[in-house]
């Protein structure tokens, strides 16, 4: 008997999403059975040498077109693989930035003085150049610790809402509040984070985290230009909401 090398053929396992790729499964497994048929004919040992010789050409051919056909069946299945990448926009409110206490941005800290010195709800409290604060007032009807007005290149970039906590609702509880009652005003936000981790079962272990700064709840509105409202709890246990113009914003980081 004539010594026979069996070449071991790897058929590779490749779901098929198109029948434009099935049309190559279907024929490697043509030529597969065409090639174990050859196989089988060169092992029988009454074949002569010039019969094996005849047979070893086909089997080596048709080796090879079982190969560049498993190489356009990859090729195929990759390129269905591809998929595009899209770029989904976040929703935005369309209109700009709302004002704060009537404030127009990019005011100097003298207009916003002078503006703000007829409002007798607030009180005026001496800060540095960068922030400009008062107290009191209100904010949708909630009462407020304090309002910082940050400034740069003298210009008002942002203001910080502090309001103050209110003795019948938890921090959490007042927070879903003024979210509610904010996305009435500006709709559904553009990003939101309201989840906890599932072991922090307790309204302690919940602000903890955010003092820690290891957790971030808020939720926030995108308006023209990518200016930002955003509501969240601040490391001190309160209600924040800020208001901030994302170009200014740019120069101070």
């Amino acid at each position: 008997m004539y010594k026979l090398i069996i070449i071991t053929v790897l058929m590779v396992s490749i779901p098929l999403f198109t029948q434009d790729c099935g049309k190559y499964k279907k024929q490697i497994d043509s030529l597969m059975v065409e090639f174990n048929t050859i196989k089988d004919k060169m092992c029988d040992p009454t074949i002569d040498r010039d019969r094996y010789d005849d047979l070893n050409s086909i089997y080596s051919a048709t080796w090879t077109e079982i190969v560049d056909a498993q190489k356009q069946q990859k090729k195929c299945l990759e390129g269905q693989k591809k998929t595009a990448k899209v770029v989904v926009e976040p929703k935005k409110v369309n209109s700009p930035l709302p004002s704060v206490l009537g404030v127009k941005w990019s005011s100097t800290r003298i207009q916003i003085k002078e503006l703000l010195r007829k409002n007798s709800d607030i009180k005026l409290m001496e800060t540095d150049d960068g922030i400009l604060e008062y107290h009191n007032g209100s904010y949708l009807g909630y009462k407020v610790e304090k309002w910082q007005f940050s400034f740069v290149d003298k210009k008002l970039y942002a203001c910080q809402i502090v309001l103050k906590n209110e003795a019948d609702l938890t921090v959490f509880k007042m927070y879903e509040k003024v979210s509610k009652d904010m996305i009435a005003k500006y709709g559904q936000p553009s990003y939101e984070k309201n989840k906890f981790p599932s072991s922090y079962k307790s309204d302690s272990i919940k602000l903890t985290a955010i003092k820690n700064g290891s957790v971030a709840i808020y939720n926030k509105w995108l308006f023209k230009n990518d200016d930002v409202v955003r509501i969240g709890i601040n490391e001190n246990g309160s209600v924040l909401v800020t208001y901030l113009i994302d170009k200014l914003y740019k120069k101070v980081k």
